[in-house]
């Protein structure tokens, strides 16, 4: 084994290890590991960021601007509001959900698909008393297969396209791998509605009217015996309390809210304190503040007020970080009024709790906040406030534009990335989307980790190390078979997708596939299927993919829970492919 192999697996391994244990951002640690083989010599620099300008990577960005477009349709959200229909039981409402879901999957990224559905999935299971825990696992799942059946479904299937004709394949067609979804997703269906339900939870989830209403306990009256007057928030001890803190202000009739550390407290001022019970115990031993219940001004001022749910994704900057330390109130302009994980409420005092991923936060804002319109990288909203806008003729150039896109693609008249980077060309010079709104719908940390991954993956073939690692394997197994090898490819692809990122996991194994298909004379296409829906097969635990993640606090669920669902539909993905692929995509 030669030096450069012993650093290339090094590095790999570190940031492995590094991506599991989950303390940074997955695209840090990928740029990472590329910086350091580029210091190591083992990439020269246009090497290591020659994936940036990779025709996946470019179509991926180019297709986060047109579905961020279509997604802001003023008839999107009615079209999903619709998603039950008139279904009134659990399978009822179960399938459809399920069908709608996949349906729109498979032509839209699947995480913003979740996050828009998981409220209307809680008020329906709200209305005729069903567990959402019986749904939003299967919302997830829907999501995820639906993404399959298209070659613009997932960004895997763009990636491992574009790594098919960088081997000078011709890559996948835009239904092709449909062959496998589409019965992926038959089976999935019938799994989930028969069985797959009854090994979900029956757990509540958080009633928003109750937290709401229970959070207001204490409103404090501040006299001309309060030594503090003209003293801001923090000189007066106000901001550091044990059992809560100050979340509104009323003045003369006007509501101050969100209130910062430096606001000036004036004779007269009513305080509206959120915390524990005790709460009010812990104000009373300050001289000059009077307790009372709360007041009819104050109770109109805090229903104009919306209580907003969002979890924390598991990029987010916000991970390991105390609520306080983030400046939450200035930064987003609202107030954390609750905080649960793995289905439970955390009874520390919310400024002081340290953020983890899947964490779910209860938010209060004022409805006219323009900052909670929209998910962020370090915050995605389950729930905000949207005006309806009406619908004008304009509004349909995007979803004309993408119908015109899908047909060229379809019937071959141009390339996938043709069609992306031009149709999103044109939204921009039309101006249905501005540069500034472009820029806020690629995700940027989804691009860093594909553009870092195809480095990681030139280190592993100009080194020899996926060569090296292949030559390893075979030379250990009595005899490796074109289909051994392609169970063995899904399976470890599958196994290193629940553990790391789909994207990263389908790029590094790729050049490995690759290898063992030139000493066995192979057909790439068939292990390239096997990596593309193995990478998207993440059932089994919450971290494996963002939309598991999206639902895993928000049902309230437990880690077993996706075990115990989940095991199953790895099974049946790794049955159906296995019998699929030979069939469809000759081995040999």
């Amino acid at each position: 084994m030669s030096l450069d192999i012993i650093i290339t697996f090094s590095v790999i391994g570190l940031m492995f290890l590094l991506l599991m244990v989950n303390w940074y951002s997955a695209e840090i640690i990928v740029l990472s590991a590329v910086i350091l083989l580029i210091w190591s010599g083992i990439l020269t620099i246009p090497e290591a960021f020659n994936g940036f300008t990779n025709e996946g990577v470019l179509t991926i960005a180019s297709l986060f601007i047109i579905l961020y477009t279509i997604q802001q349709h003023p008839a999107f959200l009615k079209i999903t509001r619709i998603v039950f229909g008139n279904s009134q039981t659990l399978q009822s409402g179960l399938g459809r959900m399920m069908v709608v879901t996949g349906s729109f999957s498979s032509f839209m990224n699947n995480t913003p698909l979740v996050v828009m559905l998981t409220p209307i999935v809680k008020r329906w299971s709200e209305k005729y008393d069903i567990y959402p825990s019986k749904l939003l696992i299967p919302l997830s799942y829907a999501a995820i297969i639906g993404g399959m059946c298209t070659l613009l479904g997932t960004s895997t299937n763009l990636v491992v396209h574009s790594l098919l004709q960088k081997e000078g394949q011709e890559g996948f067609s835009l239904f092709e791998l449909g062959f496998i979804g589409v019965p992926f997703f038959i089976i999935a269906f019938i799994y989930m509605c028969l069985f797959g339900h009854r090994l979900l939870p029956e757990r509540t989830v958080v009633h928003r009217t109750d937290l709401q209403k229970n959070q207001f306990n204490v409103e404090a009256i501040i006299t001309d015996d309060f030594p503090y007057i003209g003293k801001t928030i923090e000189q007066a001890g106000l901001r550091h309390l044990d059992k809560g803190y100050v979340m509104a202000i009323l003045r003369q009739g006007e509501c101050i809210f969100p209130v910062s550390p430096t606001q000036k407290i004036n004779s007269g001022d009513h305080l509206l304190l959120i915390g524990e019970e005790t709460c009010s115990e812990e104000i009373k031993r300050f001289d000059g503040i009077i307790i009372q219940p709360l007041s009819m001004e104050f109770s109109h001022h805090v229903s104009d007020l919306q209580l907003i749910e969002a979890t924390i994704p598991k990029d987010s900057s916000y991970i390991s970080s105390c609520i306080r330390e983030i400046g939450f109130r200035s930064e987003h302009g609202g107030v954390v009024v609750a905080v649960y994980r793995k289905g439970q409420r955390l009874n520390h005092k919310v400024g002081s709790i340290r953020l983890k991923a899947g964490d779910t936060l209860y938010i209060l804002a004022g409805n006219s906040e323009g900052r909670y319109e929209r998910s962020t990288k370090n915050l995605v909203l389950l729930s905000t406030h949207t005006s309806v806008k009406e619908i004008r003729i304009r509004d349909w150039i995007p979803i004309f534009l993408f119908g015109g896109m899908l047909f060229t693609v379809t019937v071959g008249l141009v390339e996938v990335t043709h069609a992306a980077i031009t149709t999103a060309i044109i939204l921009l010079l039309i101006k249905s989307i501005t540069f500034d709104q472009a820029k806020d719908a690629i995700k940027w940390d989804v691009l860093f980790v594909i553009g870092g991954a195809f480095g990681i993956a030139e280190a592993m073939i100009k080194t020899g190390a996926a060569q090296y690692l292949a030559d390893l394997l075979i030379s250990h197994m009595d005899k490796v078979t074109p289909f051994l090898l392609l169970v063995s490819v899904y399976a470890l692809t599958n196994l290193l997708t629940e553990l790391i990122t789909n994207n990263a996991a389908a790029v590094i194994m790729f050049p490995i596939a690759m290898a063992f298909v030139q000493e066995l004379s192979m057909n790439p296409e068939p292990l390239a299927v096997a990596i593309a829906i193995s990478a998207s097969a993440s059932f089994s635990t919450p971290v494996g993919y963002q939309t598991n993640l999206l639902v895993y606090s928000s049902g309230q669920y437990r880690f077993m829970d996706f075990l115990k669902a989940g095991i199953p539909l790895n099974l049946i993905g790794f049955v159906i492919s296995m019998l699929i692929i030979p069939l469809i995509w000759p081995l040999t």
